[in-house]
């Protein structure tokens, strides 16, 4: 019986291992690091607003090639974040965690305004967005991919 026991005590322990993370903490957590990006952003922060990001993440933005990697995402940034008509309102939407805590998905809209090439002037724009994040054992929650679409009249009626 002993012996029974010894050989199945194991079993129960590493089941004891695939546990589930508090995935409302989890997600507060990414909001968090999230909100601290959005405010880097609106101070034309461009350490701050891509610090975030792995290193082989993709951004993938309308009527533009995905960008891959963190220096090209940074590059983006960089031009965006020199427009001096820059101004972003977020809005969050909602938001997914993995019961395992390594994986989140977010999503937000926003209004975009930013200079028009063609007049010069400040133009604003409606966008929906949505984010992954993903995180190793002890390291900070990154982005793997970050999706920026516009919103249509059509889609702000619906």
């Amino acid at each position: 019986m002993r012996a029974a026991f010894l050989t199945l005590a194991p079993i129960a322990l590493l089941g004891a291992c695939g546990s589930s993370a508090d995935t409302a903490s989890v997600l507060e957590t990414v909001r968090a690091t999230e909100e601290a990006q959005f405010q880097a952003i609106a101070a034309k922060d461009l350490r701050g607003a891509t610090r975030n990001y792995e290193d082989q993440a993709i951004l993938v933005a309308h009527g533009r090639a995905p960008t891959v990697g963190a220096a090209a995402i940074g590059t983006s940034y960089e031009s965006l974040l020199a427009d001096p008509n820059l101004k972003i309102e977020i809005t969050p939407g909602k938001a997914w965690a993995a019961s395992s805590g390594d994986l989140v998905v977010t999503t937000h809209t926003a209004r975009v305004t930013t200079t028009d090439p063609a007049t010069g002037k400040p133009a604003t724009s409606a966008t929906t967005n949505q984010t992954v994040w993903r995180r190793d054992a002890g390291d900070p929650w990154k982005i793997a991919a970050d999706y920026q679409m516009p919103v249509t009249e059509a889609d702000e009626a619906a």
